[in-house]
């Protein structure tokens, strides 16, 4: 069984298409396809159902990619290890965290870092919850920073933070002024982060146990992109608190009080990978950090 096959056939069954898994990979979709047909050659039954949807694997494909899929993420994982072993004193900062955290909050946390830690070179990937995860599954980074609490099973998960989603409007927005209910939410058009987003995920589940089905209007992948929508009056979305903080300052953006989203922010990382001093000692720094932000929200106000 080649490494190859076993690749082509995971990503396909990731992408849901052979053109998706061709991207993914590099590579023309006539390989995909005759490495897909290699590993079902091999294992002597059907492995992939194809229609013009796209692919979805088999009762036994299932019970292959599941297997295959820990494999891969092991010689990713050792992989890793080997190059870590090589640059043990390397001060460089490898992670990879998703929008939210990575947009506003990563900037003050590294830069108080980097005042402790000098000479740290930090080489961060910003992008949604299910790329980090990817990633750190893949062996791309020792650990991540995500939104939420969903990820691969073949990864640790340590909480952070907890954090609350609130409906962002524009400043004259009726909500702004006379607050929401969840019921309201699908009165108005809704911007929505892309498929993948950590954000995404917590507010759909959140209003579909509620029953609540949002208009979405658009969906955009940049945060930033979508305040400007929300500032041109195209409608509202749902974010975290903290990555409005500026807009609400500056009154460009309100809150519509009423409706909250409580959420988490969690630490993962594959069981196998090693990590530089300099990154041990920032996910040290960070859980100090978190814990200070969880012992002011406890401390009550003082009059």
């Amino acid at each position: 069984m080649k490494l190859r096959s076993l690749e082509a056939f995971c990503a396909a069954v990731e992408e849901g298409t052979i053109s998706g898994a061709a991207r993914r990979m590099y590579l023309s979709q006539p390989s995909v396809s005759e490495r897909l047909a290699e590993l079902e050659r091999e294992a002597r039954v059907l492995l992939l159902e194809r229609s013009r949807r796209g692919v979805e694997p088999t009762r036994e494909g299932e019970l292959l990619y599941r297997h295959a899929r820990k494999v891969l993420d092991e010689i990713r994982a050792l992989e890793y290890v080997l190059h870590t072993l090589k640059s043990k004193h390397d001060m460089r900062l490898r992670f990879a965290a998703s929008s939210t955290l990575g947009e506003h909050l990563l900037p003050e946390w590294l830069w108080g870092f980097r005042k402790k830690v000098p000479g740290t070179l930090p080489d961060l990937f910003v992008g949604n919850t299910r790329e980090v995860a990817e990633l750190v599954a893949g062996g791309r980074f020792a650990f991540g920073l995500i939104e939420g609490e969903w990820y691969p099973e073949s990864l640790e998960g340590i909480p952070l933070l907890d954090d609350e989603l609130v409906v962002v409007v524009p400043p004259r927005h009726r909500w702004a002024r006379g607050g929401v209910r969840a019921e309201e939410l699908s009165e108005e058009p809704f911007i929505s982060r892309e498929k993948g987003s950590g954000t995404r995920e917590v507010v759909e589940r959140a209003l579909s146990e509620l029953g609540v089905e949002l208009r979405v209007e658009m969906e955009i992948g940049s945060t930033s992109a979508i305040k400007e929508a929300i500032e041109a009056g195209m409608g509202f979305s749902i974010f975290s608190r903290a990555a409005v903080q500026l807009e609400l300052e500056a009154g460009r953006l309100a809150v519509a009080e009423g409706f909250e989203i409580p959420r988490r922010f969690t630490l993962i990382r594959h069981p196998s990978a090693e990590m530089t001093p300099a990154e041990e000692r920032f996910c040290e720094y960070l859980f100090r950090v978190c814990e200070r932000f969880r012992g002011a929200a406890r401390e009550p106000a003082r009059g």
